[in-house]
């Protein structure tokens, strides 16, 4: 028999965020032997198709029922009611299946479906693991908010037989027994390695950045377009299309394309077109406060790639604390645009190119590596699901 996992959350499905975080987790234990079973997040039908694709079944809690208490989440009480039903549906539809772990994913916009999971792991004793990439407070609309938000993952981490943190700065948001919180970085898709660009590939040198992005750092990618312009090189930025933006991008002399469908081809082109990658945030962590304890799963993905990689993030960003404590030799903060035109420069060395290479590999090999990753998560669901 397949020791049986349910997992509790956002779909699991190919994109971009938690999605694909936890998708690829769970392919990786379907690999091992795992029996997956899925809780799902309401409203995200479409995406079901995914997990069934994969033998992988899915439930929707029910909203209410008639003779269920309302529920508020902020309510200790009403929270441990409504955990307690839900705990009972999820037993229902598994049936004769017996689940030996639960994992959720606690997203900063959303905690619903965990306070489920922490529910269900207390209701029929079954361990939970908790991943969390990000304080929900950052994003609060109010203080109060952010508070009681922050409260309620609390409490769901209180019920968590193992909490996975992005970062030690993210553990330091919690009360948490040390013992059972981790470090666990965001797993990448484990791209293999682009070969190294031959000398004649050195001009003109192209720095791009990816993903996803907020309007504080359109003034900041228009500073670093003008520190790589001066050190001879291009910027270029793969982003979501929003006309005012990419006018105010093209006017700072920073090219534009629009994302691509999948992450695999948004690799293949940075191993084609890229000869540095850059991994960057506003100029001030107050626009961006996550950044203090939030970790950018790109930089980990870009690893992978072997390219050379500028991190230019404020001093108090937990990627520059990695940086730092790592002895990062690219690491720069945002106001020292003539680092980043001595790196940019140094761009056109193939030496240079072949040992930043080197450095960034070594890192996909190590820290960064899916298979470290994965090992680390999945070695601790066995040994909680050990009886």
């Amino acid at each position: 028999m397949k020791p049986v996992v349910v997992y509790f959350g956002h779909v699991p499905a190919e994109g971009a965020g938690s999605a694909i975080i936890v998708y690829r987790h769970l392919q990786r234990l379907a690999a091992e032997g795992w029996d997956i079973r899925i809780v799902a997040d309401w409203g995200q039908q479409p995406l079901h198709a995914t997990c069934r694709a994969h033998g992988w079944p899915v439930l929707e809690l029910s909203h209410r029922r008639p003779w269920w208490p309302p529920f508020d989440a902020d309510q200790p009480w009403s929270r441990a009611v409504r955990a307690w039903l839900w705990a009972g549906e999820v037993r229902a539809w598994l049936g004769a299946a017996r689940p030996v772990a639960a994992v959720t994913y606690l997203s900063a916009f959303s905690d619903t479906l965990s306070i489920a999971a922490a529910g269900f792991a207390q209701r029929c004793g079954v361990p939970l693991s908790t991943l969390i990439h990000d304080d929900t407070r950052c994003f609060a609309p109010t203080p109060a908010d952010g508070e009681r938000a922050h409260a309620r993952r609390q409490w769901v981490l209180g019920r968590s037989h193992r909490a996975w943190f992005a970062s030690p700065e993210l553990a330091a948001c919690f009360t948490l027994d040390p013992r059972r919180a981790g470090i666990l970085p965001p797993i990448p898709e484990g791209a293999n390695a682009a070969p190294d660009l031959p000398p004649s590939a050195a001009a003109p040198v192209r720095l791009v950045y990816a993903g996803n992005y907020w309007a504080a750092q359109i003034p900041a990618f228009a500073t670093l377009a003008a520190a790589i312009h001066a050190g001879g090189g291009s910027f270029e930025t793969v982003l979501k299309e929003d006309a005012t933006h990419v006018a105010s991008l093209r006017a700072a002399g920073v090219d534009w394309r629009a994302p691509f469908a999948r992450n695999t081809e948004a690799l293949d082109y940075f191993r084609s077109h890229a000869t540095a990658l850059v991994v960057s945030y506003a100029q001030s962590s107050d626009a961006m406060p996550w950044t203090r304890t939030s970790f950018p799963s790109k930089l980990i993905e870009y690893c992978h790639l072997g390219r050379p990689i500028a991190i230019v993030a404020p001093a108090d960003t937990a990627v520059a604390q990695w940086a730092r404590a790592r002895g990062y030799p690219d690491y720069f903060e945002p106001h020292d645009t003539a680092g980043l035109t001595r790196f940019t420069q140094k761009l056109a060395d193939a030496d240079f190119r072949s040992a930043r290479g080197a450095l960034v590999r070594s890192f996909a090999a190590g820290e960064f590596s899916p298979i470290a990753i994965q090992g680390r998560f999945a070695t601790e669901l066995r040994r909680q699901a050990q009886p």
